[in-house]
């Protein structure tokens, strides 16, 4: 098989969600040893698999299924908030973040509402989501650089989870940024391999997630 086979778009997303189930599956099973913030990133992962699932079946039957989009993005970013706000243990924090999310999730409705077509992609959704993620990380390596009580990074959950999102969303962003005109102007083949990169970015991420809910965190 050659290597152009190999990575194509089904077999990326494939290997993905096998990742993701890995690392759903181990958060379960060290669910009540884990500490309050990986908790909340279980629960990351019980949205990503619940919209993976609805995706496949809406796309099995050709039906839309990017309206899942804004839904899951709201959520995510409603999650992952818990997450660093259980890590960052910041009572200014603490009072921003409902209103943070739930700023987002009425955004998310709003642009469902304006422009409701099924089967169109909102790419600025997307960015918007993945500017406020990367503030969230930022949030996290100011924390780290202040109070400097971190001697191994790679024995530290958050920085692989903090990790995963940078690399994921920076990435993320890049294709957002031009997907319509990518759409618009290059062939199918060409998109098929920007999604192909797409995926591979969800698949990093997804390995962050896992290997944060295996080590085990420092005192």
């Amino acid at each position: 098989m050659s290597w152009q086979a190999l990575f194509t778009l089904d077999n990326i997303n494939r290997f993905g969600f096998t990742i993701l189930a890995i690392a759903a599956i181990s958060c379960a099973v060290r669910y009540k040893r884990l500490p309050a913030n990986l908790r909340y990133l279980g629960w990351v992962l019980g949205l990503e698999i619940v919209t993976e699932i609805l995706s496949l079946y809406l796309r099995y039957y050709h039906r839309p299924n990017l309206f899942v989009g804004p839904l899951f993005a709201a959520g995510e970013l409603w999650l992952l908030a818990l997450v660093y706000d259980k890590t960052l243990h910041s009572p200014r924090f603490s009072r921003v973040r409902p209103w943070l999310a739930g700023a987002f999730a009425g955004y998310c409705a709003l642009d469902s509402l304006i422009t409701p077509e099924v089967a169109r992609f909102k790419p600025a959704l997307q960015l918007v989501e993945s500017a406020l993620l990367l503030g969230l990380v930022a949030l996290y390596f100011r924390k780290l650089l202040q109070e400097l009580r971190v001697t191994r990074l790679d024995l530290e959950p958050m920085f692989w989870v903090s990790i995963g999102l940078v690399i994921n969303n920076l990435g993320k962003s890049q294709i957002y940024l031009f997907s319509n005109f990518l759409l618009t102007h290059y062939s199918t083949q060409l998109n098929l391999h920007i999604w192909a990169i797409h995926s591979l970015l969800l698949a990093v991420l997804y390995s962050c997630y896992l290997v944060a809910l295996w080590i085990r965190p420092q005192n």
